[in-house]
């Protein structure tokens, strides 16, 4: 089978395309062809030794795709050819890959894979924020930073969903435009507007009760400044490249809860908790409750290209591989 492999930590220039041979699975694993795999921002982190977690190369990227299964353990409750959402900790981006059986998920055999590689990563990671970590209630004010990307994406319809008011924040007239259509209450340019003082307009002085922070760098203290007293700030990530420093009376004078979000550590320390909160998602989406905008679509071969426009900040909505 042919994988997108890590040789060496560096640009995503140097990823290679290389033809290498699974070993046979155990008891408790499935082999699956993987049809799609869904694009992270930390991917393009991790091939460069830049994530929180170091990986030494050899390796190949990828935490979540979608496949069918190929072949089945001794342990494994599952047929050969049920379709799955998988959870690796790596190896997603390639034609196939082994996984334990806790880290698979059955899906229905018409959802599209190139959906479903997507869901995990952001738009688990979104409901978990909004609904365990902040709390989101109807009619709360949800301003959301970097919101044509993939975290912005899924906050904006998830938010939506459960509710709440978006305020979504973008630097182009393209990304505007793609918010708008995704159903933003209210665009905030923060490439040509005052962030804090925009909020304030468009909440009467009272600021937002929640903000998503996938981006971090010098708007995420204008954000913390826009928000209302008791409101939550949730950080996610630093997409910008620079990791602020808030100063602490900010949230001693507001009251706000700066909470940190971690999708993947509280997948593994409570997994029947998050597979839960996978569930309610899933009908969601099959109550058309929750609609999903179909993802940008890059070949295996463009999979460097893919990983380059997430770190110039090109990418609009969630990105995936296809195999």
């Amino acid at each position: 089978m042919k994988a997108v492999v890590c040789t060496e930590l560096g640009s995503p220039e140097k990823l290679e395309i290389q033809e290498l041979e699974l070993p046979k699975i155990t008891k408790d694993q499935v082999l699956v062809n993987v049809e799609a795999a869904g694009i992270n921002f930390p991917d393009a982190l991790l091939v460069q030794g830049k994530y929180q977690i170091l990986l030494d190369p050899p390796f190949i990227p990828g935490n979540e795709i979608a496949g069918i299964i190929k072949e089945v353990g001794d342990n494994v409750n599952l047929e050969i050819g049920t379709k799955i959402i998988g959870l690796p900790e790596k190896g997603g981006y390639a034609e196939e890959i082994i996984l334990h059986k806790s880290a698979i998920i059955p899906i229905n055999i018409d959802f599209p894979s190139e959906i479903a590689a997507g869901l995990p990563i952001n738009y688990g990671t979104t409901y978990y924020a909004l609904k365990r970590r902040a709390n989101l209630m109807v009619g709360d004010k949800l301003l959301i930073l970097g919101a044509a990307g993939g975290i912005g994406t899924a906050s904006i319809q998830i938010g939506k969903a459960l509710g709440a008011k978006i305020y979504a924040a973008v630097g182009s007239d393209l990304k505007e435009e793609y918010v708008k259509k995704l159903g933003a209450d209210y665009v905030i340019r923060y490439d040509n507007e005052d962030l804090k003082e925009r909020i304030k307009e468009l909440t009467d002085n009272q600021g937002v009760d929640v903000v998503i922070d996938p981006v971090g760098g010098k708007y995420s203290e204008e954000a913390v400044r826009g928000t209302a007293w008791n409101g939550r700030y949730l950080v996610i990530g630093f997409a910008n490249g620079a990791i602020p420093s808030i100063p602490l009376n900010l949230p001693l004078v507001k009251g706000i809860s700066i909470v940190g979000v971690w999708w993947g550590r509280w997948f593994k320390t409570a997994p029947h908790e998050a597979m839960d909160d996978f569930g309610e998602l899933l009908k969601l989406i099959q109550n058309k409750k929750l609609i999903i905008e179909p993802p940008s679509i890059y070949s295996m071969q463009d999979t460097s290209k893919a990983l380059i426009d997430f770190l110039e900040r090109r990418n609009l909505g969630k990105t995936v591989i296809k195999f």
